[in-house]
């Protein structure tokens, strides 16, 4: 299978930068386990801490979104601390992850540049009390907050009509009017555009009926 011919390739350069990782194959649920000590340092490459790490990556790698638990039960397990009950964590936003997936990820990149992150901040809230950097908010709260902050999109009114547009296919060209009604797409809202309509239609379709939920709401007061 080439697929994971790519995994244990990726996962091998991985190795060198995590190296008391090891991944496995697991027939019954068709996925690469990786399991082990994640270290974390600080700036300087001073010694901070570890998490004992559990990592689910689907068989469709490296389209896919991997599933990351912590197991040595350092985090609290509480919704603002980004962790469900069981340990799952909120490594970013499903948006971003989603995206990640479509475009195909590689797993050395995924944990250099999501998993060692979060767990580097969650250690910086267990020693400083706090997060270092931005925080999204919980929920749909937080999807608002992406919108707004990552793609221009500010208000429900604004979203409603960008998501019905992707999801009718209604997207218009580089060098007409903006679906915000600003002159031209092309130095307006186009990479918003186009970040969204690359995700899977579910996710848009939730999106569109929360933002009307908003909207409704606010036509009423």
């Amino acid at each position: 299978m080439r697929r994971g011919k790519d995994f244990k390739k990726d996962f091998k350069i991985a190795t060198e930068l995590f190296p008391k990782l090891r991944a496995n194959w697991n027939l019954k649920h068709e996925s690469w386990h990786i399991n082990g000590q994640l270290d974390i340092c600080d700036e300087v490459g001073d010694y901070w801490g570890s998490f004992d790490v559990h990592i689910t990556v689907p068989q469709s790698y490296p389209y896919c979104v991997p599933v990351v638990k912590e197991v040595s039960r350092r985090i609290k397990r509480d919704v603002n601390w980004h962790i469900s009950k069981e340990g799952i964590c909120c490594i970013d936003i499903d948006h971003k992850m989603l995206f990640l997936a479509v475009r195909g990820i590689n797993i050395r990149d995924f944990i250099r540049s999501l998993v060692y992150p979060y767990f580097a901040n969650q250690l910086y809230r267990i020693k400083k009390g706090k997060y270092a950097g931005e925080e999204f908010k919980h929920y749909f709260e937080g999807v608002r907050q992406f919108y707004s902050e990552h793609l221009d999109i500010h208000d429900a009114g604004t979203a409603i009509l960008m998501l019905e547009a992707i999801l009718q296919g209604l997207i218009p060209d580089r060098n007409k009017k903006c679906l915000c009604g600003k002159p031209k797409i092309k130095k307006c809202h186009l990479s918003s555009v186009e970040f969204l309509r690359d995700l899977p239609q579910e996710r848009l379709k939730t999106d569109l009926n929360e933002f009307r939920k908003i909207a409704a709401e606010i036509g009423e007061k």
